[in-house]
């Protein structure tokens, strides 16, 4: 811990003499939030309008700001563990694997991520950059987990699920906050937080800067992959009768050993096969966003963001620039009906230059998208049964136009306490910029003939657009305060799946001779059907004992079509463990203190040739005064190191991650 830290540390704690004026550490009571509170917590995500959790027809897992500050987690992925039916691999100490369903990997495209409503979606891979988010996860209000395709209501890329980080109210967050900490993967950190309001309204600003510590390239061995974040943000809400307006921005910037792998195709005495050179991240981002409720329940709502981020790669430099703004309006029309509305408009200009075996063709690119969706909710049987309707039209530049319909039932067994719910839903994504463009020139390899071999990898312009036909079923069950269980089926069916189509090789020159060229194009001669059961269950024993466990059963058969000459995709799995469980135990001890200890298991990656895994973390909270509290956290306790994924497409290196364990100091006033 470095000095400054002490010195904060020290005065956090003289500071106790003082009396209290403001907000005190959270009261270690589980009973406070009953687990039917949960049930009836408002989200926004899965139908573009405020419902019940418990209400919904789709698989929702919402993770709740209790589940953020007991779990001990400091990144965003590692958050997402938690949700049945997500995948979340470390590939190093700063990259991640994260998908729902399935199709895991470094450049997961499936999956749609939103912050506050702002998409964090990346167009070069069709993926998040999970290294460039950084959020205060005291700010978090809830994270809501979409399970299954969410594209009639937020578009193309929201095919396997949609993952919605929202954040509190500046009118939450008032009085001042600060947190350090540091220990033996995570070196250091601190956050500053300092909220209030004036008149009518509420502002906040905060800073945090983070590092993080190597992971392992084998058991004794640093990665020399860590990696440090800053972050400097504000947020205001502003609230007058029944409209209200929200303006938020941040920017940030990163450094990090991506252990990039080296694709120099020249080669060289003792060529290393990783490049090592520094990555760094500058980005930035507005929000502003306003609502208008009207009387008898209607309301609309305009927003608008602007986001950069600027990546300088030791192996290309990336920068996009992206502009949006979103409608939408609801309305009940007559005794029967509620109508969601809205479309949208976004324009994103995207810069590849790349070096050292990349290269991407054209090297800018300029995407206008606009799209318009409809969605109706219609109840019968006196409200227990409701059946929503809802497509959404959507035309890309380089796509071209897609329609995303779907269809949902559900029938309230018991009010408010077991429902059954039923969805069919079309979803697309559209091609990256790296299938239409990217050119990777692999290193020279030596086979059985006499002269070296090279593998260029070509995207293709004719790359087409991933389908995806969906059933879902799944049964919630609320027992009021005691417990809750939830079970969800799903069936789906893609089409037009990538595949790597080899070329006919040819003989070459380069600059160090004769070689064989073997390129290998992108392709679409991929079928696939995906089935899973997804289950989550929690139980309060005690007012002051709280258990949760969940499981996921996942699997993959793929359809090669019969012209491909993919020699892998046949086996392909998903790269995904086709079992995966979780529990945790969460106990408040005589109201002093927060003891919770979870365990997960994840099941081998067979194609990958990964291991399966048990994961233990365990955290204590004890508050010190009343406005200060201290954390220790122990992650992966059981063993000293393991591997979560590797190969499959990756383009950096993959670590081992370690043992580790951590103090947090949290003071408010």
């Amino acid at each position: 811990m470095t000095r400054l830290s002490r010195l904060l540390i020290v005065g956090l704690l003289a500071s106790q003499a003082a009396p209290a004026r403001a907000q005190s550490p959270p009261v270690f009571d589980l009973g406070k939030a009953t687990l039917e509170d949960l049930m009836n917590i408002t989200i926004t995500s899965a139908s573009g309008k405020e419902q019940r959790a418990g209400d919904v027809a789709a698989a929702i897992y919402v993770i709740t700001q209790d589940d953020i500050r007991r779990s001990g987690m400091t990144t965003l992925p590692d958050l997402l563990r938690m949700v049945p039916g997500v995948q979340v691999a470390r590939v190093n100490a700063n990259k991640w694997a994260v998908s729902v369903r399935g199709f895991n990997g470094q450049f997961s495209n499936k999956l749609l991520v939103l912050v506050d409503g702002r998409s964090v979606y990346s167009g070069l891979f069709a993926g998040v950059w999970w290294d460039a988010e950084d959020l205060i996860f005291e700010d978090i209000d809830r994270i809501e987990v979409i399970r299954g395709p969410g594209a009639a209501i937020w578009g193309a890329n929201a095919v396997n699920g949609v993952i919605n980080i929202l954040t509190k109210s500046a009118g939450d967050t008032k009085g001042a906050l600060v947190r350090v900490g540091g220990g033996t993967r995570e070196s250091g950190q601190a956050t500053i937080r300092y909220g209030g309001s004036f008149g009518s309204t509420a502002y906040r600003v905060y800073a945090q800067g983070s590092t993080q510590g190597e992971s392992l390239l084998a058991p004794g061995v640093g990665g020399q992959d860590s990696w440090r974040h800053a972050t400097v943000g504000f947020r205001t809400d502003w609230r007058g009768g029944p409209r209200a307006l929200i303006l938020e921005g941040a920017v940030a910037n990163a450094h990090s050993n991506a252990l990039w792998i080296n694709f120099d195709p020249v080669p060289a005495p003792n060529r290393p096969g990783t490049v090592r050179a520094l990555s760094a991240i500058d980005g930035g981002s507005l929000l502003g966003r306003f609502t208008h409720h009207r009387p008898g329940g209607a309301s609309f709502q305009m927003q608008s963001s602007v986001h950069i981020a600027d990546r300088h790669e030791p192996v290309a430099d990336y920068d996009q620039k992206e502009a949006d703004v979103d409608v939408q309006y609801r309305t009940p029309i007559g005794w029967r009906h509620d109508l969601v509305a809205g479309g949208g408009f976004r324009v994103t200009h995207q810069r590849f230059v790349g070096r050292t075996g990349y290269s991407l063709t054209p090297e800018t690119s300029n995407d206008e998208r606009v799209n318009a969706f409809a969605q109706d909710e219609i109840p019968f049987s006196a409200n227990r049964v409701k059946l929503t309707l809802g497509a959404r039209v959507e035309h890309d530049e380089l796509a071209g136009w897609g329609v995303q319909p779907t269809a949902r039932l559900t029938w309230e067994i018991v009010p408010t306490r077991e429902h059954l719910w039923m969805a069919a839903s079309r979803a697309l994504r559209t091609p990256s910029l790296a299938e239409r463009g990217l050119r990777a020139a692999f290193p020279p390899v030596f086979g059985a003939g006499p002269l070296p071999v090279v593998v260029t990898l070509l995207g293709s312009p004719d790359a087409r657009t991933e389908e995806l036909a969906d059933i879902e079923t799944g049964y919630r069950l609320n027992l009021a305060s005691m417990a809750t269980v939830a079970v969800t089926g799903f069936y789906g069916r893609y089409q037009n799946l990538r595949t790597s189509e080899s070329l006919a090789p040819s003989l070459a020159r380069g600059p160090y001779g004769p070689y064989i060229s073997a390129p290998v194009k992108v392709g679409n001669l991929l079928r696939a059907t995906t089935r899973g059961l997804e289950f989550d269950a929690h139980l309060t024993p005690f007012r002051s004992w709280r258990l949760d466990a969940s499981y996921t059963a996942f699997g993959l058969t793929p359809h090669l079509d019969a012209a491909s000459r993919d020699s892998t995709a046949g086996a392909y799995d998903g790269d995904a463990a086709g079992q995966q469980w979780l529990v945790h135990s969460g106990v408040s001890l005589m109201r002093r203190a927060d003891l919770d200890v979870t365990v997960y298991r994840v099941g081998a990656l067979e194609q990958l040739e990964v291991r399966a895994y048990t994961r233990a973390d365990a955290r204590l909270e004890v508050p010190l005064t009343r406005r200060l509290t201290v954390s220790v956290v122990g992650q992966n306790l059981l063993d000293a190191s393991h591997a979560e994924y590797v190969g499959s497409g990756a383009t950096v290196v993959q670590t081992l991650v370690p043992r580790s364990a951590c103090v947090q100091l949290v003071w408010r006033y």
